[in-house]
């Protein structure tokens, strides 16, 4: 949908169904995608592909559709592979960290800046909230690096992000970052209620989940820049090819009045 950063269209109801559709049947299938194994130091911890597919939901279809379309999706996957009712407490929860992380990067893009760096800094502040986030208070570091940089640049992005290519994909980048790290954190929390990690565990891996969050958001940011460059030079192509088209009218017309009702014209006068 972007749209702040497309010009607004008008979109008919079968085809909205089909676009959200499709959406729902490409978040399924990217659970089949490769996974990051092996995360936070435990042989048996990934972090599944579809947490990029989250934030690129909430960039394409908002941060209301794009949850659903992630939280369905999700869904989908665990009904049709028969493990719907053996879930776990925490993947339960992780249909809604899915859904947060497309609803943050949705807000992002939406530019509805205030209630997504809300959302974003309201889970920090509960992270400190329990006795492991005052044992690991380091561990949200690159959440608050990224909110930082967010806020720094919010007036920047909102400005430029129209005219500028460069702007725009930093925006975007944000948009999936602010998204994926928003379930990572929620997601970090949820794990420790269910499992009691200790902080060591959430010390040990402060340089890897950066690494890992950010390769997540890269995906989907580089894609929606595409179909925005893509979809840009497409309308301003169309453009300048109905003024083509005008101007060829025009110039038909004038031969024809000049060619043939002249002729005809001066025929008529000549009988």
């Amino acid at each position: 949908m972007l749209p702040k950063l497309l010009p607004k269209l008008r979109v008919k109801n079968d085809v909205k169904v089909v676009y959200i559709t499709f959406g729902i049947v490409l978040t399924y299938f990217s659970i089949y995608m490769p996974d990051f194994m092996g995360v936070a130091g435990l042989d048996d911890i990934r972090i599944s592909s579809i947490v990029s597919f989250g934030a690129l939901n909430g960039m394409l279809f908002g941060p209301f559709w794009g949850s659903l379309v992630s939280a369905i999706g999700f869904l989908l996957y665990k009904i049709t592979s028969g493990t719907f009712f053996s879930m776990s407490t925490f993947a339960v929860g992780s249909i809604a960290f899915i859904a947060l992380s497309s609803i943050v990067s949705g807000l992002v893009v939406n530019r509805e800046h205030k209630a997504a760096k809300g959302i974003f800094a309201a889970l920090i502040v509960l992270w400190y909230l329990f006795d492991i986030g005052r044992d690991a208070y380091l561990y949200p570091w690159y959440h608050l690096l990224v909110l930082g940089v967010f806020i720094y640049f919010d007036r920047s992005i909102l400005e430029r992000s129209v005219t500028s290519k460069v702007y725009v994909f930093f925006s975007l980048f944000m948009a999936a970052l602010m998204g994926v790290l928003s379930d990572h954190l929620a997601g970090s929390m949820a794990y420790h209620i269910v499992y009691d990690l200790p902080a060591s565990t959430y010390a040990s891996v402060m340089g890897l989940y950066p690494v890992e969050r950010t390769i997540l958001a890269f995906f989907p940011a580089f894609l929606v820049y595409v179909l925005v460059v893509v979809f840009k030079d497409i309308l301003i192509s169309s453009e300048d090819i109905e003024q083509d088209i005008e101007e060829k009218k025009s110039r038909d017309l004038d031969e024809y009045l000049h060619n043939d009702v002249m002729k005809i014209i001066n025929e008529d006068k000549n009988d």
